[in-house]
């Protein structure tokens, strides 16, 4: 089998190239000549011809002739012009099927140098031959070797974590690998080589083409596919009378076809025909003008057959004549009743066939104008004046409301008042019902608060209308996601009111950073940017070029050596070419550098280091009492030291209100007192008696004062605590008061720091004291006193101290600048003795204490007992009811005048005289008497249980030794003595027979 020659197959696209666009060039002329219009056929009969002639003889034109005939062509018809009306046009193209140029050259280009050898493969840069396996790009058609672009897909600099990558010549993405050799079509893998087209199977393409019924009939090629050289179908006009078959490159498969006859269907009653050309569907209502008499036959009007509307009339001055009218004018026409006086206007419209009679004539008016008073018997003819009567007139209106004037003459009006909801009904009005009538609709100042369709914005207009369906639908909408149901945010769109929809401009700026966008305000992020520039993008260095046009947003990456000088003159370092708004990397060049105050001089500095610091902090005052604290500025050192305004510093300045210092940032310069913020430390307050406490903020403010020194009621619990101290007190009878003491921790400090704890023991008496004496005097009293920053232990002595002051002390601030201050509150006093006098109490108390320790047991044994102990007294038995039985005791012996009763613990109780302050045998055995009368009188009356002699001190404060004798005989005898009752008036029974023995 023997195959064509190569050079021929190329020549015959040509000459079909050629066919096409001669094709194109008599449509363009078939539109427009005036001599084609006669002839609807000559189209396709030239086309057919055309086609038929290249296959009859071949062409000896070349194609640069073939070109110049065209533009004479087009020259002859480039100043005539071309009627775009249907009913003129001979053919219309739908848009869709004008198609644009197709460079079949590619496809020759490709096979061409494949043939040869020639063709070079972009990955590789090696020439591709028909014995090679290949990959073609179907946006591109640039071939590749097969295992260059398999390559290239894996492992390339386009690939990304998706294994998406980029074709090298259209930069278009694939997410496939290339792997399997095939044709070009596709169908056929590893195809052979020695077919007429390099990698070729040899069947036709048969792919369909998007614009026609036809499919491609070439042999499988590379490139894109010819353009269709077929015929089309045979196409009926569009009034179905004529049809024709033309090339399917020019066949109007959408739009149809138009033909030179006229419709001439008859398109109503007076016989008009269509005066349309040929064309689809129904031919519409008559538009021939048609000159018609109006109603009252004044004038005659030229006007449209489909506006006609004819009615039966009558002439005006002959009522016997008839005509007929299909308008009305704009006249206004008197017509007499048929007493001659009264008259009506009327507009134009057909007139009755006799004269009317006279509406105010008797027998018409019965009554009033209101229809309430019988008129019949007051008027005889029609010129008579109408009865008014006093009633209102009552008639229903055409609003529904009845007339609230009296009976009148002529038309009513409405003078009722009507509560009526404004256009969003969150508000009622009183509207007259005249204006409502009238298209009045009440407004409110209500702004509506639904949300437009972008989500963004509110619709913010005052009296929506359409107010609460929104909200509805937003509410059905919120239902829909509670319930988890799908909606299409375009359905919602089409349902939502129109003038909740967003018309804004979007106007947000745009990825790109340049631009804005320019679309309505949508939901989502900006579409990308779809601006480009007309100039090539040029990196720094001029070796890597993107031409024009390039896109917004475009980066250029240039994989070469910056190119930049420093300003410094060192060696730049290494580093990829990059955008002028990127820096170059800093120099790293060692270099000695002054530091900023110019105090020092520090070596080994990077050179790109700009601000050379020493350390050193400017201690400098500011006007608001901080420092500077500005490391090593060369601002300090000329003077300009740190801005009042720019200072951050705590204030800690004392508050006026409270003892606190101010934790706000420096407010110097804002001219704001410490006190305009309300002091949120925490403070501790107690109950009445101290039992409980809470901590509180302090609260305090300009207008308010601190809460320190508060108290708060006490519960139940102190109160039965305070109870049982009162009874104890009173049953036990404990002393009412006695002298609190310091603490041990005080004390201790106070021995190893005699002079510092002297010093601030007299500055806390004399705040103390001096309160007391301007409250006394009711003069203003400081009520606060603040320490100086001291050390932990030195701030817990004063805490410990303040405790028997009963003050308020806190500490505040950081270390090492915490300080104590010391608040007076209302439970504050005044100790009796000093801290120095309490101690040299102490110690006298010790002091006689160890002297009596220092005396032997043999002396204590041998000294005479010079007291008598009470003990167990009765409960209930208060200090006085004692004291007046030992009276009543010692009213019998005189020789006892200065006699004391000393409370001991709980319930015992000493009596001591000065007459047995110098005891011998005798006062002992005196006070032995008077021993068995307390005991005697003691128990009768219930007062006391036993009484014993004891010795006790010069003081009477403390008991050296105690009678046992009695207590061990006794307890001899009681073992003796067989048992008996328990019952305690036996045991007392039983005491007094020992006592009378």
């Amino acid at each position: 089998m023997q195959f064509p020659n190569f050079s021929s197959i190329l020549s015959i696209h040509s000459m079909c190239e050629s066919l096409i666009s001669s094709l194109n060039n008599h449509y363009t002329m078939a539109s427009s000549h005036p001599s084609v219009k006669d002839s609807p056929n000559y189209l396709v009969e030239n086309a057919i011809e055309e086609v038929e002639s290249p296959l009859d003889s071949p062409s000896t034109e070349t194609d640069s002739e073939r070109d110049v005939q065209s533009n004479k062509l087009e020259g002859e018809y480039e100043d005539q012009e071309i009627e775009t009306e249907s009913s003129d046009s001979d053919l219309d193209l739908d848009s869709d099927a004008e198609v644009d140029p197709t460079d079949e050259s590619l496809s020759t280009t490709i096979i061409q140098e494949i043939d040869d050898g020639t063709y070079i493969c972009l990955v590789c840069t090696c020439e591709i031959d028909r014995h090679l396996e290949i990959w073609s790009c179907q946006n591109c058609y640039r071939v590749y070797d097969l295992e260059c672009i398999n390559d290239w897909a894996t492992r390339g600099s386009s690939t990304n974590a998706q294994n998406e990558w980029r074709c090298p010549a259209c930069n278009v993405e694939h997410r496939t690998i290339p792997s399997k050799f095939t044709c070009w079509c596709g169908r056929v893998t590893r195809p052979s080589a020695d077919t007429l087209i390099p990698f070729s199977c040899g069947n036709p393409c048969n792919v369909k083409y998007p614009h026609c019924v036809h499919s491609c009939s070439s042999v499988c090629h590379p490139g894109k596919h010819p353009e269709c050289g077929a015929l089309g179908p045979v196409m009926n006009c569009r009034c179905g009378k004529h049809n024709q078959q033309l090339p399917c490159l020019v066949t109007p498969y959408q739009m149809g076809w138009t033909c030179d006859t006229p419709c001439d269907t008859v398109v109503c009653e007076m016989d008009h025909k269509c005066s349309g050309g040929c064309h689809l569907g129904f031919c519409g209502p008559c538009k021939d003008q048609v000159d018609v008499r109006c109603y009252c036959g004044i004038e005659t009007k030229t006007i449209v057959c489909l506006a006609i509307d004819p009615k039966v009339c009558y002439e005006k001055e002959n009522r016997n004549e008839r005509f007929v009218g299909g308008t009305s004018c704009n006249n206004t026409i008197v017509e007499y009743y048929e007493c001659g006086i009264h008259s009506e206007e009327l507009t134009c419209q057909p007139l009755s066939p006799s004269t009317l009679k006279c509406k105010f004539d008797p027998a018409n008016v019965k009554t009033c104008y209101c229809g309430k008073t019988p008129a019949h018997e007051l008027r005889s003819k029609c010129t008579d004046p109408m009865p008014e009567c006093d009633q209102v007139c009552g008639k229903l209106l055409k609003c529904g409301c009845t007339c609230l004037a009296k009976c009148h003459e002529g038309d009513c009006e409405c003078y009722n008042i009507i509560e009526t909801k404004c256009s969003c009904n969150n508000a009622s009005y009183l509207v007259p019902c005249k204006a409502l009538q009238q298209g009045f609709v009440a407004k409110c100042r209500h702004k509506c608060t639904a949300a437009l369709s972008c989500r963004k914005h509110y619709h913010r207009e005052e009296c929506c209308e359409f107010e609460q369906i929104a909200l509805k639908r937003e509410r059905e909408q919120r239902k829909q996601v509670r319930n988890r149901v799908r909606t299409n945010f375009e359905d919602l769109l089409l349902t939502m009111e129109p003038i909740h929809i967003c018309t804004r401009t979007c106007n947000l700026l745009k990825p790109c950073g340049s631009h804005y966008c320019e679309a309505m305000c949508h939901s989502g992020p900006c579409g990308v940017c779809l601006e480009s520039s007309n100039e090539d993008l040029v990196c720094h260095c001029g070796k890597t070029v993107i031409p024009a046009p390039v896109r917004c947003g475009t980066k250029i990456v240039c994989q070469e050596q910056c190119v930049r000088e420093k300003e410094c003159g060192h060696a730049p370092e290494p580093h990829r070419c990059h955008d002028d708004n990127k820096q170059c990397p800093k120099c790293t060049k060692l270099v000695e550098k002054t530091c900023n105050c110019g105090a020092k001089l520090l070596k080994h500095v990077l050179c790109s280091v700009t601000n050379v610091s020493c350390g050193r902090i400017c201690n400098s005052k500011l006007q608001c009492g901080h420092v500077c604290n500005r490391a090593c500025s060369h601002d300090c050192v000329e003077g300009r030291h740190a801005d009042v305004a720019a200072c951050r510093l705590t204030c800690r300045k004392i508050r006026k209100n409270c003892p606190h210092m101010c934790q706000a940032k420096c407010h110097y310069s804002k001219k704001t007192p410490c006190d305009a913020t309300i002091c949120k430390e925490e403070v501790v307050i107690t109950c009445e008696c101290g039992r409980m406490s809470r901590k509180v903020p302090c609260g305090a403010l300009m207008a308010l004062p601190t809460k320190i020194g508060t108290i708060f009621g006490c519960d139940d619990e102190c109160a039965r605590i305070k109870r049982e101290e009162e009874l104890k007190s009173i049953f036990h009878n404990s002393p009412a008061t006695h002298e609190s003491t310091y603490p041990e921790s005080v004390t201790s400090v106070f021995r190893r720091q005699v002079n510092w704890c002297l010093k601030m023991e007299s500055i806390i008496r004399n705040f103390v004291s001096d309160y007391m004496d301007c409250v006394a005097a009711k003069l203003p009293a400081k009520k606060s006193l603040h320490f100086p920053p001291m050390m932990k232990p030195q701030r817990e002595f004063l805490h410990n101290l303040a405790e028997v002051y009963r003050l308020y002390s806190e500490s505040q601030d950081r270390e090492p600048m915490r300080s104590v201050f010391l608040c007076i509150t209302n439970l504050s006093v005044l100790p009796t003795l000093t801290i120095r006098q309490a101690l040299d109490k102490e110690e006298d108390m010790e002091r006689k204490r160890i002297q009596l320790e220092e005396m032997k047991l043999s002396q204590l044994n041998e000294a005479f007992f010079n007291a008598i102990l009470i003990q167990d007294v009765f409960f209930g038995v208060t200090k006085e009811e004692v004291e007046k039985k030992v009276n009543e005791i010692l009213e019998n012996h005189p020789e006892i005048k200065e006699s004391q009763l000393e409370w001991i613990k709980d319930s015992t109780y000493v009596f001591y005289d000065k007459h047995f302050a110098e005891m011998d045998k005798d006062k002992e055995n005196e006070l032995y008497i008077l021993l068995k009368t307390f005991k005697k009188v003691l128990r009768e009356k219930l007062i006391a249980f036993d009484c014993k002699m004891c010795l006790v001190n010069e003081d009477v404060d403390l008991i050296l030794k105690t009678d046992l004798n009695n207590v061990v005989a006794s307890t001899v005898e009681e073992k003796e003595k067989p048992e008996g009752s328990n019952n305690l008036y036996s045991i007392l029974q039983n005491q007094e027979q020992e006592v009378e023995s």
